[in-house]
């Protein structure tokens, strides 16, 4: 019965490209009274079979017996990266949108648009794969036990001021992440979507989770990707897209060949602007694209501790870095 109750999901990731609110303590994840049942969704004082006093062995386990493929809690499937229309049976959202399934704007763990993930955030707190920090792609760090990367490593359980319940502190950094009022969202148009409101806009500060663990990759000045940054050279993030791509198509709209990719929102949505930030290429969760030709080949960089493997799609939104062409449309 576990899996029917309304528990802590601590992964409501990023994500949901249908849901109707992107409220911050939404379900069983904040807001509680004096004589709350949300408490006992998730924990048990005497009988709890995982740290924390979790009915769950694991965090991991505890939110995907809601947010999982076979979770029945909650509409969202991070497993396989769809929003699920109606498995909660306690939907009191009362948005429209949500009689359209479709894909988490987070990607999923295990699956993608009907995928196999080619690379995925691990989330299971053995590990953690260490990607910035002037830390090497290639190189992996194992933490001690309790301390590997899991859901709740970007997510709090019990509520945020943040969108999607994002952690107000990551890595001991400051992370501020604005709200979305996600029934603006513009509809999906591009080649995989499964049904509309596929991409729905960011909001403001959203690379700030990323950068609280990828801080090498954090970059901000025009004309980074023209400045030596160490020993590599840095795409720029958080720019204004109106104003480092005057004349361009808007790639939440007009992609290169009908793809698309999500923005921030900016003080004047209006206007049809907004931010390139980390998740307008890259999935938070996992993500399904394939890497071939050119794209596939194994690259070393200068001082790595080793090759970054063939294939990696590096949480790259769609096909052979073709995130490239949508913006830059060479």
């Amino acid at each position: 019965m576990k899996k029917y109750l309304f528990a802590l999901a601590l992964v409501v990731i990023l994500l949901v490209a249908t849901a109707s609110l992107a409220s911050a303590n939404g379900g069983p994840h904040g807001g509680y009274t004096a004589t709350t049942d949300a408490c006992a969704g998730c924990h048990r004082a005497h009988t709890a079979v995982g740290p924390g006093l979790l009915v769950e062995t694991s965090t991991q386990a505890l939110c995907l017996s809601c947010h999982g493929a076979a979770g029945s809690g909650a509409d969202t499937n991070v497993v396989d990266g769809v929003y699920v229309q109606g498995r909660n049976a306690v939907d009191t959202t009362g948005d429209p949108n949500t009689a359209n399934n479709g894909n988490l704007l987070g990607g999923g763990f295990t699956n993608y648009k009907l995928a196999a993930t080619t690379s995925t955030h691990l989330s299971d707190g053995t590990a953690l794969l260490a990607w910035g920090n002037g830390v090497d792609r290639g190189a992996t760090a194992t933490l001690g036990a309790g301390n590997g990367l899991d859901c709740a490593s970007c997510h709090d359980p019990h509520g945020s001021t943040n969108y999607r319940i994002l952690r107000t502190t990551v890595n001991a950094l400051p992370v501020v992440v604005a709200q979305v009022d996600e029934d603006t969202a513009k509809p999906c148009v591009g080649p995989g979507c499964l049904k509309d409101y596929d991409t729905e806009q960011w909001g403001a500060g959203q690379s700030q989770l990323c950068a609280a663990c990828h801080s090498s990759y954090h970059r901000v000045n025009a004309g980074q990707g023209s400045t030596l940054d160490g020993t590599t050279y840095t795409h720029r993030v958080d720019m204004q897209w109106d104003a480092a791509f005057a004349g361009a198509a808007n790639p939440e709209s007009a992609g290169m060949g009908g793809y698309t990719l999500p923005l921030a929102l900016t003080n004047n949505p209006a206007a049809g602007d907004g931010v390139v930030v980390c998740q307008t290429c890259h999935l938070p969760h996992g993500t399904s694209s394939a890497m071939t030709g050119f794209a596939a080949g194994t690259y070393d960089p200068a001082g790595a501790t080793g090759p970054i493997p063939s294939g990696d799609s590096a949480l790259l939104r769609i096909d052979n870095r073709g995130v490239c062409e949508v913006c830059h449309q060479k």
